[in-house]
């Protein structure tokens, strides 16, 4: 990267870490700090909702799957779009409606107290061994590819990321999620442009002509039959997790009701639609342009993961390249800020009230929500160092492993009780017991190579791939038929006569399909919408307007078109933002003054 690049990086930290202390003054109540009170403009949640799911993944992992199989990768899209499909019309207006602030309290209201403190605890260690190694596979990434000190890296993004969630809260990580949106969908229409533009490539036509075979014809690479049996498994996990209280319920409740969790839901179902074509047009191009990344990038263990990185290196401008590495900074602050947000909620809602201290008032709850999120920061970045330290990579295996025992056990019971009332209370936890003992079982006696090769019995050996893939495919169809077989099993131990408890489901379930109303439960404090469109429009006109003093480089004409689009998405996105809010501003002024004649005499 040159001087330029680092300076646009430089500038992307300082303005994130100005994030924190521009929403502080948002949260005045707890419920202000971890769910934006429950007032968040709807497409500012839609675009968190977004980004969150768009993580920095997308440009390295992501991106390597996409480079080795082409179209194939989009079937994770089509997925994640079902999935929210669903969330519109189902179980949107059902999380917000559930009227909590955190998901566990959702939880609690469903299955109890004893649930509420197994799901605040279990996934704890989990998150934060997944924190670091976040935290440490990005600042890799960023080594092999650019030469910046990992130690620096692991110290700098945890630092910003902590320091934004600290001051801001909910506010300032959704609130950011927006502008870093706006960012990225920048870059990416940027580059798909040059990547198209480019002599070998050719255009679209060019491209698809010049693609091996097997990234338009699946069966190339892959069996029918276990392509068929990885979609549908992956289909029904993405349905499951992504409509469970777990995940579901952590984002939908920032917005003021359930008619406004179906908008949110809308944008990310647009975003999913229109970016990620786009996004997979450079790294399928890079098999054109980069056909031996393993050469160009022999420090990484996977060197397809550069190819994004590989594509920006050619096509990219002096300035711009720095902006695209923002976006991959981006999207891992976007998801982590989110994670921190949601943790430190959880830990003082459903364990510090519940169980330390009862009265705690609401300045003291954000307190001790600030001293959390702290605390979880320190402990990604001593996980990711203690990654840098290791000389092995099985403990990579562990992670992989414990995805997949974690999240299928967990989310099932979070998903089914949303919509079956007669289970006793503890079908919840008693679930992800059994899902979680199945998983380490398949995982470490039954799914494996000679087991697949035995059971399945193929006229020829599977490959690499096709191991890969069946396994994941079998592991998540034997958890989702246990854990939801179990599920409705607990049904023959369900009580009438346990009052308390059927009371209690009855509420939730009465509650959670009671529409809300804004103007009675939130009061006249959340009807000042034009506060929120000013302040992102704001955000959007600086970093926009950064982004066009990109200009002054010295660059050819079409280097600094590309400069001056990205700089000006932003810039004038802002502007109408901050025209929205003026026009709702002057709006509230005349509904607050008192009508003629009104005054008493």
């Amino acid at each position: 990267m040159s001087g330029y690049d680092y300076l646009a990086l430089a500038f992307y930290l300082g303005f994130m870490l100005s994030m924190g202390p521009v929403f502080m003054r948002f949260s005045r109540t707890a419920s202000d700090y971890f769910r934006g009170g429950g007032g968040m403009l709807w497409w500012v949640v839609g675009s968190s909702v977004l980004m969150t799911s768009f993580s920095a993944w997308s440009f390295t992992g992501g991106a390597a799957k996409a480079y080795e199989t082409g179209t194939f990768f989009l079937l994770l899209f089509f997925c994640n779009i079902v999935s929210l499909v669903f969330t519109y019309f189902v179980t949107a207006e059902r999380f917000r409606q559930m009227r909590i602030i955190t998901k566990i309290e959702g939880v609690r209201k469903r299955f109890g107290d004893a649930n509420e403190q197994v799901f605040t605890w279990l996934p704890l260690p989990f998150n934060v061994i997944m924190g670091g190694l976040a935290l440490y596979t990005i600042s890799v990434f960023m080594n092999s590819v650019f030469g910046i000190n990992i130690t620096l890296l692991i110290f700098v993004l945890a630092a910003t990321v902590t320091l934004i969630t600290l001051c801001g809260g909910a506010w300032a990580a959704a609130a950011s999620d927006f502008v870093q949106l706006l960012l990225i969908l920048g870059i990416t229409l940027v580059m798909a442009a040059l990547s198209l533009g480019h002599p070998q490539v050719g255009g679209l036509s060019g491209l698809l002509e010049k693609l091996p075979r097997q990234h338009l014809d699946w069966t190339l690479f892959e069996r029918p039959w276990i392509l068929l049996l990885f979609g549908v498994t992956l289909l029904f996990n993405q349905l499951v997790q992504n409509n469970s209280m777990m995940f579901g319920a952590a984002k939908y409740v920032y917005v003021k009701n359930g008619a406004d969790a179906r908008r949110a839901t809308l944008v990310a179902i647009a975003g999913f639609l229109f970016l990620a074509p786009i996004w997979m047009i450079p790294a399928v191009a890079a098999t054109v342009l980069h056909p031996n990344l393993a050469a160009e990038f022999p420090s990484l263990n996977n060197p397809h993961e550069a190819s994004y990185v590989a594509m920006a290196t050619t096509l990219l401008p002096r300035g711009l390249l720095g902006v695209l590495v923002s976006a991959i900074f981006a999207a891992s602050v976007a998801t982590m800020t989110s994670q921190l947000s949601i943790g430190s909620g959880i830990f003082v809602r459903n364990f510090y009230i519940r169980v330390i201290r009862r009265d705690a008032s609401e300045p003291r709850q954000i307190l001790v929500g600030r001293w959390f999120t702290v605390v979880y920061g320190l402990l990604w970045i001593g996980v990711a160092l203690g990654f840098k330290n290791l000389k092995s990579f099985s403990l990579f295996d562990l992670m992989l492993l414990a995805a997949a025992s974690v999240q299928i056990p967990t989310t099932v019971p979070l998903f089914l009780g949303m919509f079956v009332k007669r289970t006793p209370p503890w079908a919840g936890w008693s679930t992800m017991v059994v899902g979680f003992t199945c998983s380490v079982l398949l995982r470490l006696v039954v799914v494996t190579e000679p087991f697949l090769n035995r059971w399945f019995a193929p006229a020829t050996p599977f490959t690499p791939r096709e191991l890969a893939d069946l396994n994941i495919a079998v592991t998540t169809a034997v958890l989702l038929v246990v854990c939801v077989s179990w599920f409705f099993g607990t049904m023959w131990f369900y009580r009438r006569d346990n009052r308390a408890y059927v009371a209690q489901v009855e509420r939730f379930f009465k509650e959670m399909k009671t529409p809300i109303d804004p103007a009675v439960e939130h009061g006249p404090a959340y009807a000042r919408d034009s506060i929120q469109y000013r302040v992102v429009g704001t955000q959007a006109l600086v970093y926009g307007g950064f982004i066009c003093l990109l200009l002054l480089i010295p660059n050819s004409v079409t280097a600094r078109l590309c400069i001056l689009f990205c700089g000006t998405l932003l810039a004038g996105i802002g502007v109408v933002a901050r025209l929205i809010g003026r026009r709702l501003e002057a709006r509230e002024a005349r509904q607050a003054q008192p009508c003629p004649g009104s005054e008493p005499v």
